[in-house]
């Protein structure tokens, strides 16, 4: 079972409303022999998994030697995405906010 989400400050910053979409579209990804990191063609999000959890990263971050990511418990990326496009009460944002902040 999936537990975290790790994602990027790009995929935070540019391409966050997508990582709900992105994170169902590598559930369903078919690797080739060989093949380890998904591309989400929708947005520039590209995802990798390790040990029990994803990480979303952006093309230009894929070629950094380090990424600082943000963990985000899996059970809150949906309300994390419905903040971010204004479709979710206030008390629900600020649990958000923590999560971004490394508060959780």
């Amino acid at each position: 079972m999936l537990d975290t989400i790790y994602i990027s400050a790009d995929v935070i910053r540019n391409s966050m409303l997508d990582t709900g979409d992105a994170v169902a579209a590598f559930s369903q990804w078919k690797p080739k022999p060989g093949e380890t990191v998904f591309r989400y063609k929708k947005a520039d999000i590209r995802i990798t998994a390790a040990s029990g959890a994803i990480y979303l990263m952006s093309e230009a971050e894929t070629r950094q030697p380090k990424i600082p990511f943000t963990p985000i418990p899996a059970a809150d990326i949906g309300a994390m995405v419905r903040s971010m496009a204004g479709a979710v009460q206030p008390a629900e944002i600020n649990q958000v906010l923590r999560l971004l902040n490394g508060a959780a």
